[in-house]
């Protein structure tokens, strides 16, 4: 059984719409070898070496990705560096790449929606940042929000907890949920009862002032900073970071099941069994 390129393109892009990308990223075909039909498709975070070798060892036509494997303009490709040595070798292989990045992340159902489901909030919303909060330098990374959308599309979501726990008692539900007991970091008052939370995987931090601003208790995401965190922390709000890998992992088994849900038996859908997690 097999499914044509143009098919699967546009199965993907409807659970991840183009247009709902950040302006500066980059998803979509990183490879397109032009497979006229795909039988195999091999869903992963993102490439790393073991992830190509996978792919060539379980036969798949396709990779779809989280992470794009190319963000910066390339004026060659060069099978010295990382991004070029990967490339070279998928396209010996006859393997096409598709990344779902931002797209995904901001798409309903998508990334976040998920990550919020898998925290237990309840009354999910697009969270919309402001800049209205004045911050000192350095705690907004580049002096802009993130997470507009490429077309005003929102990539973090807010909700409640209807239980109101305390913090410390949440933070472990959390790391069960997203399969990272005890490789949180969490900053802010333990016993705080947790009330109503925002959520965007991976690096979000940016989103700090706009999340204090707006009176939330707690924020879960990935990549903060010492300054940011310290910040945060002296102005009441509860931090969780879950580690890029941790809060993103999901976006194998949700794109998987997209995938599955679109093609049933006429497309392999594999999940990667490569950790793409850097950090022991």
């Amino acid at each position: 059984m097999s499914i044509t390129q143009k098919d699967l393109t546009a199965a993907i892009e409807g659970f991840a719409p183009p247009s709902m990308q950040e302006p500066w990223d980059n998803s979509g075909w990183q490879i397109n070898l032009r497979p006229g039909e795909v039988s195999r498709i091999l869903v992963s975070l993102e490439i790393i070496a073991a992830v190509a070798d996978e792919a060539k060892q379980r036969g798949a036509d396709v990779i779809l990705t989280h992470h794009p494997l190319f963000f910066m303009p390339m004026k060659n490709i060069d099978a010295d560096t990382f991004e070029g040595g990967y490339a070279a070798d998928l396209i010996r292989a006859g393997i096409s790449v598709y990344s779902a990045h931002t797209s995904f992340d901001a798409a309903p159902g998508g990334m976040n929606d998920a990550l919020a489901e898998m925290c237990g909030l309840t009354d999910v919303k697009p969270f919309l940042p402001d800049a209205g909060l004045e911050v000192p330098e350095g705690i907004v990374a580049d002096g802009t929000e993130i997470g507009s959308g490429g077309a005003g599309a929102p990539i973090a979501r807010s909700g409640k907890l209807e239980e109101n726990l305390p913090f410390w008692q949440y933070t472990d539900i959390v790391a069960r949920q997203i399969g990272m007991e005890g490789r949180l970091k969490m900053a802010g008052d333990p016993e705080k009862r947790i009330r109503s939370v925002v959520v965007c995987g991976g690096g979000g931090g940016d989103y700090i002032p706009s999340v204090i601003e707006q009176g939330f208790d707690l924020y879960i995401t990935s990549d903060i900073k010492h300054h940011q965190a310290q910040w945060a922390k002296e102005r009441g709000l509860c931090l969780i970071d879950g580690g890029h890998y941790g809060t993103e992992k999901h976006f194998v088994q949700v794109a998987a099941a997209n995938l599955r849900a679109a093609f049933g038996s006429a497309l392999d859908v594999v999940e990667t069994a490569v950790s793409a997690d850097p950090f022991l």
